[in-house]
């Protein structure tokens, strides 16, 4: 039984991961329903600046039609994926939000997004933290080691041409 009407998540949700679905489970868990912001193309590449193979990132629609068969397949009836194209996106104005599920690397963002809805004059919202999720070697499962991966298996390849299957989860990155 969900604890919330109303929680919130977002990511660029790269290469959608085991990492990625266990955020998506806690929010699918937490919240009856779970709005999903999904970083633009332009937004992800300036976070991600330092990343040599931002390159190989999916295309925005690509990674939000990935997102939405995902929530649909967990059985997730109420949900919403939104662009954004900032750090706090839609946070700051969603009036009806009661929660946010983060990683332990985001939490941090969370706090300002509570400072900043209060003098907005809206509620905090309920932090939920999500570790990260480790792979057999007790290294975290990343969006950036899967594009690092790729980029050694193949260099030449683009970002139209990155296509995963659906066995992406049982691979593990150095």
């Amino acid at each position: 039984m969900p604890w919330v009407d109303e929680v919130i998540l977002g990511g660029t949700f790269d290469h959608l991961h085991q990492g990625h679905k266990a955020l998506l489970e806690a929010a699918v868990s937490f919240g009856h329903f779970v709005r999903v912001g999904i970083t633009t193309e332009g937004f992800a590449k300036r976070l991600r600046r330092s990343d040599k193979h931002v390159h190989l990132m999916q295309p925005f629609e690509a990674r939000k039609e990935t997102l939405r068969e995902y929530l649909i397949l967990r059985g997730c009836k109420k949900f919403e994926i939104i662009a954004i194209d900032d750090r706090y996106g839609f946070a700051l104005s969603s009036p009806d939000a009661e929660g946010i599920i983060v990683t332990e690397e985001t939490y941090p963002t969370a706090v300002d997004i509570n400072k900043l809805r209060t003098m907005n004059k809206l509620d905090q919202l309920i932090i939920l933290v999500v570790p990260f999720v480790y792979d057999e070697k007790g290294i975290i499962i990343s969006s950036r080691r899967i594009r690092k991966q790729l980029a050694a298996v193949d260099p030449s390849i683009s970002n139209e041409q990155t296509v995963f299957t659906e066995n992406k989860d049982e691979m593990y990155w150095d």
